[in-house]
């Protein structure tokens, strides 16, 4: 496989848009990647092909711009910024502040959520409360008294224990953390002296260290990228995903279809995007009202079609079975369809190109969120803090959508004949039930009807062939006899290739494949949005605990074959934290050893390695010493495919399941 673009200092290729059009696996991308170029409107393939050639500093991390001195470039002839920092402070504190970026997104989300649980105990929202059974055990774990109180109060009183932790300043315990994460590793982490406060003071220590003049040790960077990472984990992922659960209930298995070919031509269609499902929900419920189903009536639509996108799409197929249709990088894809009316989003990954695509086929973009604003688009924001207009708002948000199909060119209408089944649904809870309780769960790996659990998840990039290299990891790792779980963009990717369903149990090893056939399950569970991968770390807890063996000895891996959002690097780290070892697809912004000749060599063969202190940290014993996990990177997914595999198998070997 060739690409279009050479980056020989990266070990890795970058593809043009042809690479890409011939590469994605999802035949509707093909379709519509072509119907976009043949209209002239411009996408995130167009801009990245205008960006070419990217700064190699840049793409290496060897650029800093955290003072107004710089930016500052690292290289052999300025191997010192002008304050003086050199290669290991500056990459180091590029990789920590991403993740306190991400750690701020996932913690904004989880503050619309828990606030949400708050306005609707208090009676101030018209907001469910249908998971009942995670606040009793939340609040049993947080040691609350509930005895006499009613179970809004106590909800309430979680959610507050919740809001605690995201925004602690004292220098006391974080109680998510206290009550989730395995005994072994908390006394490692305390050990470590890398325990976290809150993810507000995570992230003010963490800027505070990297601006002018601040930390120049990387070493204690690194240990600030483990306890922010913590924090991220236990203070915003833990916390979205569990209120969101006492918001809307735990997830269950469902099958529904998914692509493009669900929104229909003669329907009014709103696609939800983004994480927060509060709005969404809300919007769904006045969809189904009997004022809008008038409205519809009057626009001469047959009905409404409601799909997803993003992980907001991953909440809403989780729950309800409504369909999702594609992910960040196919945001602007789904829009050229010219057959979405409504596009409403809420927060994180709503790129700015997507209203000029709308702006071509008329498309109302609803903005829901303070955090998000597009300049040109209506917006209608939800504040959990001042809900008195969410019943009105939601009602408008409903009458846009339909009021935009009586507009649309019907001229313009291109849809993807393309459906996929697929089940979402897989909370923690229910893979437990479904395969008969841990213990059982336990026994398949270490009998080895299934070999190891690899989570795949995150982000697109357009380094890389759109999803291609999601979905051929993937087809291999089942193939192998791995059982794979995934969310957030990733998961569009498998959802949509068909892997999701139980009928891609053929495509798995004879093992894996019988389980599957035998549970009714497919061999990827989509377990929800990008937020929800607790549900998956709090399963590797439970087998580990149930072997009576360390989570680092596992058969287990974390794995990224298309990192793009700052966000994603915050979940690598989580899971590195726990002793669960990652697989990263394109190059991280780490400096990319490159094997030189030694002096005197004689031949192309005598090398060498090329290390640099980041790389060993992260791939070699520095990081592994300490939590007992490291980084791999391999751009190329058969390769990566093949490191998962190896990794799984030295982890079974050191265990003695054969």
């Amino acid at each position: 496989m060739t690409y279009k673009y050479l980056y020989p200092y990266l070990n890795a290729e970058m593809p043009g848009k042809e690479d890409v059009r011939k590469h994605t696996p999802n035949p509707a991308t093909k379709e519509m990647i072509g119907r976009l170029e043949e209209l002239g409107i411009e996408t995130a393939l167009d801009r990245f092909e205008a960006q070419q050639p990217q700064c190699g500093f840049g793409l290496r991390g060897l650029c800093c711009r955290m003072c107004q001195w710089g930016p500052c470039r690292i290289g052999p002839k300025s191997p010192r910024g002008i304050c003086g920092r050199d290669l290991n402070t500056v990459v180091m504190s590029n990789i920590v502040r991403a993740l306190v970026a991400g750690l701020s997104g996932h913690g904004r989300h989880a503050h619309e959520v828990i606030m949400a649980i708050i306005a609707a105990a208090e009676g101030k929202a018209d907001i469910p409360l249908l998971g009942e059974t995670r606040v009793w055990e939340l609040a049993e774990k947080f040691g609350l008294v509930a005895t006499g109180k009613s179970f809004r109060e106590v909800a309430r009183e979680v959610a507050l224990v919740l809001l605690e932790d995201l925004g602690r300043l004292a220098d006391r315990p974080m109680r998510m953390l206290e009550a989730y994460a395995p005994e072994e590793r908390k006394e490692l982490w305390s050990r470590l002296g890398v325990l976290p406060r809150s993810a507000t003071y995570e992230v003010m220590e963490t800027l505070h260290m990297t601006t002018l003049g601040g930390c120049s040790d990387w070493t204690a960077l690194a240990a600030q990228e483990l306890r922010s990472a913590l924090a991220y984990c236990y203070s915003s992922l833990f916390a979205s995903s569990m209120a969101t659960e006492i918001l809307y209930g735990v997830p269950r298995p469902k099958t529904a279809l998914v692509n493009y070919g669900v929104m229909r031509e003669d329907h009014v269609n709103i696609l939800m995007h983004g994480h927060s499902p509060v709005m969404a929900e809300k919007v769904i419920e006045k969809i189904n009202s009997p004022e809008i189903r008038e409205l519809v009536r009057e626009a001469g639509a047959k009905g409404i079609v409601v799909a997803g996108m993003c992980c907001t799409g991953d909440e809403l197929l989780a729950r309800y079975g409504i369909p999702t249709v594609t992910n960040i990088l196919g945001q602007e894809l789904a829009l050229g369809t010219g057959a979405v009316d409504a596009l409403v989003a809420d927060m994180q990954c709503v790129i700015p190109g997507i209203k000029t695509v709308a702006d071509c086929f008329g498309t109302e973009v609803i903005t829901t969120c303070n955090s998000n604003r597009i300049p040109g688009a209506t917006h209608i924001p939800f504040d959990p803090e001042k809900p008195e207009t969410l019943e009105e708002d939601a009602l408008r948000v409903a009458r846009l959508a339909v009021e935009a199909f009586a507009r649309r060119d019907r001229s313009k209408v291109h849809i993807p004949e393309v459906v996929t089944s697929a089940m979402g649904g897989w909370s923690y809870e229910a893979i437990l039930e479904t395969f008969g309780g841990a213990d059982r769960l336990l026994q398949l790996i270490k009998e080895g009807s299934i070999k190891g659990i690899a989570t795949v998840v995150g982000c697109n990039t357009p380094k890389v062939p759109y999803e291609y290299n999601h979905v051929t990891i993937v087809k291999r790792l089942i193939e192998s006899g791995i059982l794979v779980t995934t969310t957030g963009c990733c998961s569009h990717a498998l959802l949509n290739a068909g892997l999701c369903a139980p009928e891609a149990a053929a495509k798995a090893a004879p093992g894996l494949r019988q389980v599957c056939e035998d549970l009714g399950i497919p061999p990827v569970l989509a377990v929800g949005g990008c937020v929800d991968n607790t549900r998956t770390l709090r399963l590797f807890i439970t087998l580990a605990e149930a072997a009576g063996r360390p989570l680092k000895e596992m058969p287990f891996m974390f794995v990224g074959p298309e990192p793009g959002n700052e966000k994603t690097v915050g979940q690598g780290v989580t899971f590195l934290a726990h002793g669960v070892s990652n697989l990263v697809g394109f190059p991280a912004p780490i400096p990319v050893p490159v094997p030189k000749l030694k002096e005197g060599a004689v031949s192309g063969d005598d090398l060498e390695r090329g290390s640099n202190d980041i790389v060993d940290f992260f791939a070699g014993d520095g990081l592994y010493q300490k939590v007992g996990a490291k980084v791999f990177t391999e751009p190329y997914p058969q390769l990566a495919a093949q490191t998962i595999r190896m990794h799984i198998h030295r982890q079974r070997k050191a265990l003695g399941w054969f």
